[in-house]
């Protein structure tokens, strides 16, 4: 059984919900839950993140706005980005999920002439 964490910004029981994978379902099966993956939201004050199963960190998630919100696969407004982080190349990146088809992929966010986030 998996302990519910607690909002690491307001405290509060977090709640969990599944993000499923609606596309690229080969052999016509249905949505399926994105595997070795939990997704947790605050019920207070919308705070977001996963952690890798089994036994990972929680890793905070940022809600997208605008343009960067709408997925390029399935055209839903629901992406969502984790920490950015130095790639080897010397690029910023950051990995992208899309909460409506379940969707990821990593993201160059800058060039490796840009400063440190």
């Amino acid at each position: 059984m998996t302990t519910v964490p607690e909002c690491p910004r307001c405290g509060r029981r977090l709640a969990p919900f599944e993000v499923l994978r609606r596309r690229n379902l080969w052999g016509g099966g249905g949505p399926r839950p994105r595997s070795g993956e939990q997704w947790w939201n605050c019920p207070g004050c919308d705070w977001l993140g996963v952690r890798a199963l089994p036994d990972g960190p929680l890793r905070p998630m940022r809600r997208l706005e605008g343009e960067e919100e709408v997925c390029v696969f399935c055209g839903s407004e629901g992406n969502v980005a984790g920490v950015p982080w130095r790639h080897e190349d010397g690029g910023l990146r950051d990995w992208i999920v899309c909460l409506a088809c379940g969707t990821s992929n990593q993201r160059r966010i800058g060039t490796p002439a840009d400063p440190s986030p």
